[in-house]
Formats: C-alpha cells, sequence, structure tokens
C-alpha cells in the first residue's frame, strides 16, 4: 500500500503541471488510493494517512485552481507594444511558423505546440503510461500591436484540441496549440532591443580601432596626410573621430531594428499559463475544478473525523 501510494505520489508530482491532464489525474489517484484501501481491508491508521493525504491534495488543488481563476479575472489584457515588464496577460493570434512547420509527435500534424500519451493496457485491463511529453519549440503570438515570442516550456496548457484513439492494446491522446488560434497566455513578459547605450560604444569603438590597425596597408592608405609613412598623434586623432562616427551610425541603425517581445515562465513560480479556450470558459474550467477538489477536501475532512471519534 505504501509503495502504490508512493507511486500515486511520485506521477502526480510529475504531471502537476500539465493541466490538461493534471486535475482529471489528480481525481483518479484520489479515487485509486481510496478503492485500494477499500478492497485491501486496510486498518484505522491506513485510512487515517490515506484520508489524510487525499486532504491536502484537494487543499492544494483547491487553492491552484481558485488562483488561477483569479489571475485571469484580475488581471487585465495588455497590448505587446505597450505592455510592461513583468507579470502580464496576453490574446491574440498564433501566427504561421516560418520555414519548416512543427509537426505533432504521434499525428504528424502541423502546429504550433504539441502535448502527447501513450498508455498500454496490461493483463488487469488497466491503461499504464508508457510514454509522454511535449513540444519545446517557441512559437509567436500577433494581437494586431506587435509580435511575442512564446516559450512553452514550464506553461500550463489547455488546449480545446483534443485527439485520443486507439490502436489494439495502445491508446493515444494528443493535444494541439494550431495557427491561427486564438489564445490567452499568462507569463513573464520581457522586451529585448538593440544595446545602443555608451557602455555599448565605449565597448566597440575600441574594438573597431583595433580592426581597423590590423590593416596597416589600408590604414596608411586613408590616413597618412603627410606620406611619411607613420601614424602620427594628429592622423591618430583623425582615426578616432572617424571611428566614433562609424559606432555610432551603427548604434543608431541597430537602434532602428524592432524589439523583441519574449513570454516565458516566471522565476517567482507565479502560474505561466497557456489556452485557446475561450475566456469564459477558462475562468468556467478552474471554478468547476475549484469547487470540484473542495467538495473532496470537505468530504476527507468528514471523513477523518469519523475515524478520529472511532
Amino acid at each position: 500500500m505504501h509503495i502504490a501510494m508512493q507511486f500515486s505520489l511520485n506521477h502526480l508530482l510529475r504531471l502537476q503541471k500539465q493541466s490538461n491532464w493534471g486535475n482529471p489525474t489528480l481525481l483518479g489517484l484520489e479515487l485509486f488510493a481510496l478503492i485500494s484501501v477499500i478492497t485491501a481491508g486496510a486498518g484505522r491508521s491506513v485510512w487515517l494517512s490515506v484520508v489524510t493525504l487525499i486532504c491536502l491534495c484537494s487543499l492544494g488543488a483547491w487553492i491552484g485552481n481558485t488562483r488561477r481563476q483569479r489571475l485571469m479575472l484580475d488581471i487585465p489584457i495588455s497590448a505587446i507594444a505597450s505592455a510592461a515588464q513583468g507579470y502580464v496577460k496576453l490574446d491574440g493570434r498564433i501566427t504561421e511558423p516560418d520555414g519548416t512547420p512543427l509537426l505533432a509527435k504521434l499525428s504528424d500534424t502541423p502546429c504550433a505546440w504539441y502535448r502527447y500519451l501513450i498508455e498500454i493496457r496490461d493483463s488487469d485491463n488497466d491503461w499504464r503510461t508508457k510514454e509522454l511529453g511535449d513540444s519545446t519549440e517557441s512559437f509567436v503570438l500577433d494581437d494586431g500591436t506587435g509580435c511575442c515570442s512564446i516559450d512553452p516550456a514550464g506553461a500550463e496548457i489547455t488546449s480545446v484540441h483534443k485527439s485520443e484513439w486507439t490502436e489494439y492494446d495502445v491508446r493515444y491522446t494528443e493535444y494541439l496549440l494550431l495557427p491561427d488560434d486564438t489564445i490567452y497566455a499568462l507569463g513573464h513578459f520581457s522586451t529585448h532591443g538593440p544595446d545602443t547605450s555608451e557602455q555599448a560604444f565605449k565597448q566597440e569603438l575600441p574594438e573597431l580601432l583595433t580592426h581597423w590597425k590590423s590593416d596597416r596597408k589600408w590604414l596608411l592608405q586613408h590616413y597618412d596626410f603627410n606620406q611619411d609613412g607613420e601614424i602620427d598623434v594628429q592622423e591618430w586623432q583623425r582615426v578616432r573621430a572617424n571611428a566614433a562616427v562609424e559606432v555610432r551610425s551603427r548604434l543608431a541603425q541597430r537602434g532602428a531594428e524592432p524589439a523583441l517581445h519574449h513570454l516565458s515562465q516566471m522565476s517567482d513560480g507565479r502560474p505561466f499559463l497557456i489556452s485557446n479556450y475561450d475566456q469564459c470558459r477558462l475562468k468556467l474550467h478552474y471554478r468547476l475544478w475549484a469547487w470540484a477538489h473542495l467538495s473532496i477536501f470537505l468530504a476527507g475532512c468528514a471523513g477523518l473525523s469519523y475515524w478520529v471519534a472511532r
């Protein structure tokens, strides 16, 4: 029993960030633990341990789902072009990828992101996980004001695009985000523009001067005005002045390039959420799961009271 509970907990922790499966998986594991103690005719101490574990898991899941629902309600949508640096909510359309599109692992469907699960039916007619995973390639969100690259690593992604099929004793499940999907995304927004600072100027100027000095023939041809075969102090001042103009020009051209926006996982543990659900449906999704886990928690507390009173 202890080994089975430990396996269930480890499996849950591995799936906790995969919210397409996290809530149903938690519910399934709680039912599995409860049925196991019933069928095994476990004693009072085992019952108390199992019900306590169920209460703690359900309480954590209720808090997590409630928190995500509040984030969807409280954080306003930001425009990419004017979004503040930090934790923001974006909405927009996934753009078609440049070059070779990403293909889903199981179905080979062109997509922006995929998650897959492969299960095998065992001798007890139960489904056991054989393989699971998701893609890590970034994709681009366009909200009409600008484009933002999204790194899905660490994200909790929910998608309406789910496919499931069975071949013999193997079951395949796949979730996709597709090009042209409208999505909501909450995460860490950062803008990376070209470095045109004074520090960049001070770094690039000596690099350019070193490069020019390495070609002595070119340097004498352009700056040895008195034709003595050497670059004197006055000529070197002219070299430095022209190099400074060249570096300033490069920095100005670089500054005209568009800034690169990026959305990724927060370092402080705040949820990184991506979904192509309609916003009302997404809020309902978290609300219903929050109520379901709260109900299980309260039922578990009642069960604990019963066993403690015995």
